[in-house]
């Protein structure tokens, strides 16, 4: 009988050992702090927020501004604004413990972005009209596309994680300026390109809410 009761106080300790913890994973893109030092220089910050809602499961939402200045021999433009991104991931990682919060998932986004973009001083070239400079031009902007995205997720510490993100992105409306396809879209890049390939390297914290 003693036997017996010991094996089940074991089964309840090795039990609240296996409790997974769940709460929202906040994390902060680092590579637009790369862009700051790439010729033209971006200027930006985006941050994201995750939940495991169900088993390998996780709805994503993600936040950012982005500007960018360029000014050239034959041109000067502008670009600055934010943008939000929403989408689900879903964990294909078979892990052997529950305890264990690494993730290598697919998923997909919706992106939405708010900008505002200018030129001026653009030189036309031209033999017959001869060289001339075109009017200033600014517009406010909706930019939309969306996103098949895949990467990983490794918990280094308890509840910190790092990882990346492969985006491979879609743009919806290029024709959002009737005057000038903007150069710089915030959130998704240039809008010339159709579609067009991202990356995120991430730190995340996650706040431990709920053990089950």
């Amino acid at each position: 009988q003693e036997v017996s009761e010991q094996e089940v106080s074991e089964q309840e300790v090795s039990e609240q050992d296996t409790l997974r913890t769940f709460g929202p994973r906040i994390g902060i893109d680092l590579v637009p702090f790369f862009y700051y030092f790439t010729e033209p220089k971006i200027i930006g910050a985006e941050l994201s927020v995750d939940f495991e809602i169900y088993k390998n499961l996780y709805p994503v939402f993600e936040l950012g501004y982005s500007s960018t200045s360029v000014s050239e021999e034959t041109f000067d433009y502008e670009s600055a604004g934010n943008y939000a991104r929403a989408g689900i991931d879903y964990n294909l990682l078979k892990l052997k413990d529950r305890s264990e919060h690494h993730i290598m998932t697919v998923g997909f986004r919706y992106g939405i972005s708010v900008f505002k973009h200018s030129s001026e001083n653009i030189l036309i070239y031209s033999d017959y009209w001869g060289d001339y400079i075109s009017e200033p031009h600014e517009n406010s902007l909706r930019g939309h596309w969306i996103e098949l995205v895949g990467g990983i997720k490794v918990e280094v510490v308890s509840n910190l994680y790092m990882g990346w993100l492969l985006r491979y992105k879609f743009l919806l409306n290029q024709n959002m300026d009737p005057v000038m396809i903007p150069a710089h879209i915030p959130g998704y890049g240039n809008g010339v390109d159709t579609s067009t390939f991202g990356f995120s390297y991430s730190i995340f914290y996650m706040i431990p809410l709920i053990k089950k």
